[in-house]
């Protein structure tokens, strides 16, 4: 299925399929958790089925559904970032090695088995190495008949031009507040809103931080916290070091962009934190305007490393030990 707020997109993509006008290499883009890959997986679905009915929807019927059902389908592959041949790391860093994009080139090459399209769904598209996009390259230029290439990604602009320049951009964008908030609590969250908020609008995270990521959110908030309450917030390091950074770095850039607005005497503005404003008000009011902007550099930075392997432990070290001193 797609979600209701991809509606007009996807009517855009079943009358270019209808035309036989459909792209052979489409770029889903936009934020984390809007629903960039469920899209993709829809439209594989659709040319991959032998029977599409109403607007392109595959019927999920017919031999080529059951076999997409069931991850089987010949001429279907998915590839995703994962982690280095033979890594001992507990945390490896995660990419889409060159030798997957010559195998998926290679396959792509071939005959489609069931006489009809080979798709290709490249998730976190970004994560390819440079050489792994740069193997894609001649595929992208010359796909052959009916070879559909959809690339997926949060961070488009750390494609290599090449890429981009060879696909045709598809803007995944946000719900309005009301039709995610809506959706959110027919999914069963409660306090929508807050979660709407932690997730910048992206209802898809939304829903994960709800149900999978309270608890890891609390951890870092009482390790901001710790000091105002007479408590050591070093004491948290090992267990923040255990989460992924990928988030609990994204949380703590929010916390000290809250610190920012109120440090700008902005007080009646809206927060993301807003359940810790009064935490948030006393911290700005006690902290250097120029610490603030070079912790937040410092955060930047951190993120800006993201695929490069980082002692986590020491990285919460610095980072904690740098909000206490703000």
């Amino acid at each position: 299925m797609i979600y209701s707020w991809q509606t007009e997109q996807w009517q855009s993509i079943a009358s270019l399929k209808q035309k036989d006008c459909l792209p052979h290499a489409l770029l889903f883009h936009g934020s984390e958790g809007v629903g960039k890959t469920g899209f993709a997986q829809h439209l594989s679905r659709s040319v991959l089925c032998n029977k599409p009915g109403t607007e392109g929807v595959a019927c999920g019927q017919c031999h080529s559904c059951r076999l997409v059902e069931a991850e089987t389908h010949p001429d279907l592959v998915v590839i995703k970032p994962a982690p280095p041949e033979k890594s001992k790391s507990n945390k490896p860093v995660l990419n889409i090695r060159i030798d997957v994009i010559r195998h998926l080139c290679s396959r792509l090459s071939t005959t489609s088995q069931l006489g009809g399209y080979r798709v290709a769904i490249i998730e976190n598209a970004e994560r390819m190495v440079m050489q792994a996009a740069n193997a894609l390259l001649k595929t992208l230029e010359e796909p052959g008949q009916n070879t559909l290439i959809l690339l997926v990604s949060s961070h488009p602009h750390q494609l290599p031009v090449t890429v981009r320049s060879r696909c045709q951009a598809i803007y995944c964008p946000q719900p309005d507040k009301p039709v995610a908030l809506a959706w959110l609590e027919s999914q069963g969250i409660q306090d929508a809103q807050r979660w709407l908020n932690y997730a910048h609008g992206a209802p898809l995270l939304a829903m994960q931080y709800a149900r999978e990521q309270h608890a890891e959110r609390q951890l870092l908030a009482d390790a901001l916290l710790a000091s105002s309450n007479g408590k050591s917030s070093l004491s948290y390091v090992q267990k923040l070091a255990d989460l992924p950074k990928e988030y609990t770095l994204v949380w703590l850039l929010d916390w000290i962009g809250d610190v920012i607005r109120l440090k700008q005497g902005k007080h009646d503005i809206a927060l993301i934190n807003e359940d810790f404003r009064e935490k948030l008000q006393s911290r700005a009011e006690k902290s250097d305007i120029k610490r603030i902007f070079a912790y937040y550099d410092q955060i930047c930075s951190y993120l800006r490393q993201d695929g490069i392997a980082l002692n986590a432990q020491l990285l919460w070290e610095n980072l904690l030990i740098s909000w206490d001193d703000l």
